[in-house]
Order: C-alpha cells, then sequence, then structure tokens
C-alpha cells in the first residue's frame, strides 16, 4: 500500500542538495591570495632538479645591510694607510683581466710594457709613471688601486670608468709586468732556470734589444750618434748654407777660403749672414698670413688637439680654450709657448722643440682660423 505524500520529507531532500553544492563549491575555492604559495628554508621542492629550495645567490649579490664603502675592497686602505695584497684569490683570470682592462685604460700612457712612454706621451702629453722603477716596484698593491680610484699628478680618477674589482686586477697585472721585467730565480719555483729576456731574444733570431725602452721621437733623436759634417765644396761648415733650397757654391781655389768682401760667408765656425735691407724686415703678422691652414691643423692635431680637443676648446680650468688665442695673448706668447712649453703649469705644458718657424706659421694660420 502507497504511502501518502509528506511535505517535509522534500524540505529535506531540498536542505541536503543545497548543503552538498555549498560543499562543492567551498571546496572548489582557492586560498593562494590569502595563502601565498613559497620555498621555506631547509626544505626540498620538486620545482628545481637539485630538490633545493634555497637557490645560490647570484654573482655580485650584495646584501642590503651590507656596507662596503669603507671595507679594503673599495678603499685598498688599511688603517689609514695603502695595503698590500689582493681582496681576494688571485687567479690566471684575473690577471687576464687585468691585462685586458690595463690595455684599454692605461697603455695610451704608460705603454704595453709600463714604461711610462705610451702613444699619448710621444704626442706631447705629460711623461705618465714608469712602473719600472724602483720607487714603484716597492710600492704596495693598493698604490695603484689609489691611483686609479683617486688619479695622481697629470693622471685623471678613473672611479666611473673602472669597477673597484678591475681595479685590483689591473694592479695583480702591472705586478706582473714588474715582475717580467726584474725577476730573478728565487721568484720562480724551484728547479726552474731563469734566463735574461736578451739571451732568449738572440736564440730565437731577434735582436738583443729588440725590447729595450721605448722613447719619444726626440729622446730618440738624442739618442742617435752625431752625423759628421757635411764636406762641401769650397770646405764651407754646413750651418753656414743660408737655406736648403740654396745651390751649392762652385769649387773655389784653396785661397779663397778666407773671408772677403767677395765671399763674406767664408769663415770658420760662422754662422750664416743674414740678409740685409728691407727684405730682412717682414713683420712676424705678414708670416704668420702665409702659413698653411691645412698643414697648420695636420700640426695641432698631432702636437696640440690630446689635451686642448681636436675642437680647440680645450678643458678647462686643466687645459684653456685655444679658440681666439692669437688675438688674446698675441702671437709672440703663442710662437714662444708653443717652443717651450709652461714647466711650471699644472699639468705642465710640454715643450715642442720640433717645430720649425714654418711650422709655427702653419700653426698659427690654423689658430686664426674660424
Amino acid at each position: 500500500m502507497s504511502q501518502p505524500f509528506r511535505p517535509q520529507s522534500s524540505r529535506v531532500v531540498l536542505f541536503a542538495g543545497a548543503l552538498l553544492l555549498a560543499t562543492a563549491t567551498l571546496v572548489g575555492c582557492r586560498q593562494d591570495m590569502h595563502d601565498e604559495p613559497k620555498f621555506f628554508p631547509q626544505r626540498s621542492t620538486t620545482l628545481f632538479p637539485d630538490g633545493r629550495s634555497v637557490r645560490p645567490q647570484a654573482v655580485g649579490t650584495v646584501a642590503r645591510e651590507q656596507n662596503l664603502s669603507g671595507s679594503y675592497f673599495e678603499t685598498g686602505m688599511v688603517d689609514g694607510a695603502e695595503g698590500d695584497g689582493l681582496p681576494f684569490k688571485l687567479t690566471p683570470a684575473v690577471i687576464e683581466r687585468g691585462q685586458e682592462r690595463f690595455n684599454v685604460y692605461c697603455s695610451p700612457c704608460h705603454s704595453r710594457v709600463g714604461n711610462g712612454k705610451g702613444m699619448i706621451v710621444q704626442r706631447g702629453y705629460y711623461p705618465a709613471a714608469n712602473f719600472h722603477t724602483y720607487r714603484l716596484r716597492q710600492a704596495p698593491l693598493g698604490h695603484f688601486f689609489s691611483v686609479i680610484t683617486n688619479g695622481y699628478g697629470a693622471m685623471p680618477d678613473l672611479a666611473a670608468q673602472v669597477a673597484p674589482g678591475d681595479r685590483w686586477a689591473i694592479a695583480a697585472y702591472i705586478r706582473a709586468l714588474q715582475l717580467s721585467q726584474d725577476a730573478v730565480q728565487g721568484d720562480v719555483p724551484t728547479g726552474a732556470h731563469v734566463q735574461p729576456i736578451n739571451a732568449v731574444l738572440e736564440n730565437s733570431g731577434y735582436s738583443s734589444h729588440f725590447l729595450d725602452s721605448w722613447g719619444t721621437p726626440a729622446e730618440d733623436n738624442r739618442k742617435q750618434p752625431p752625423s759628421p759634417p757635411a764636406v762641401l765644396p769650397n770646405s764651407l761648415p754646413a750651418q753656414a748654407v743660408p737655406t736648403a733650397q740654396a745651390k751649392p757654391a762652385a769649387p773655389a781655389p784653396a785661397e779663397s777660403t778666407k773671408p772677403s768682401a767677395k765671399n763674406p760667408l767664408v769663415a770658420s765656425n760662422a754662422a750664416p749672414v743674414p740678409p740685409q735691407g728691407a727684405a730682412a724686415a717682414k713683420p712676424a703678422a705678414a708670416s704668420a698670413e702665409k702659413g698653411d691652414v691645412a698643414k697648420g691643423k695636420a700640426i695641432y692635431d698631432s702636437h696640440c688637439s690630446v689635451c686642448h680637443q681636436p675642437t680647440r676648446a680645450g678643458m678647462p680650468p686643466v687645459f684653456p680654450s685655444l679658440i681666439g688665442i692669437v688675438d688674446k695673448v698675441g702671437e709672440k706668447r703663442v710662437r714662444t709657448v708653443a717652443k717651450v712649453g709652461i714647466p711650471e703649469a699644472k699639468p705642465p705644458m710640454p715643450p715642442h722643440p720640433d717645430l720649425t718657424d714654418k711650422d709655427l706659421d702653419d700653426l698659427l694660420a690654423f689658430l686664426r682660423s674660424k
């Protein structure tokens, strides 16, 4: 016999269905925004192949609370004095990095071998330090780091261009350069033999002077032995010839070697007799106006532009501007400074004794040009 319909039974079924639906909804909700997934120290994970949740720090990572401003790595100083030794382990990679950075930032002045006669010095810049002197061979590594960081004399600081680690690498390479030029038996492992570099060069087919110190062109010229005096047809001293373009005099009899009204230049150790009359009174300004601007620019580029800039604007207050300099100080002053320099300046203005009067005429013409 069937049971009669009871309304309360349907309500129970509806309530159970709603409860089941609510449970399913709550189970489907995630709590990522509330309970953020993260790694816990010293716990494992399946995310990385090695199973570790803690990852190695990236190279160069610095803690927020870590202060390196006064450390030996940043200053090269220990108790107010330049320290010796590297703040990290010396490896072949450090030496290679130091060589690469040295060739970029140091060799233009100090040369590839560190003798202070780089290409910029050969172009007239103030001579750089020679790392092979006794004083610098005894200097601690912190000295080279400090000089790179703060500058010294005419050398500018390179702190903005060279990172601290690279400065130490350069200092280590400088020490290697010094040892390469001044090694002794005690600097090599037991059983190894130190052979003079000149002997190595000769055994390799090179000249024994192949690695001698480089010199500037002026110094190299001074090292050359003096040329024998030229024998002129009439025994006239070489310095008595007025100009290089003058034609040599015809041979004269022996008695004509004495001074006479017809041959006033013939005299022992006599200087050339300057031309007389109005032809000798050409003003300097006229000669400057005859200068070649193109040749003057070439002279400026090779002798002056390294300090005073290719634009002639200089780098005040260290290197003054040369724009309009002839009108400001006068032609005579420009000629004198270009020839003999200003040794008392800081940094000193080097002399250029190789410049002839014609070179100065061309240089003045370029400096006057717009």
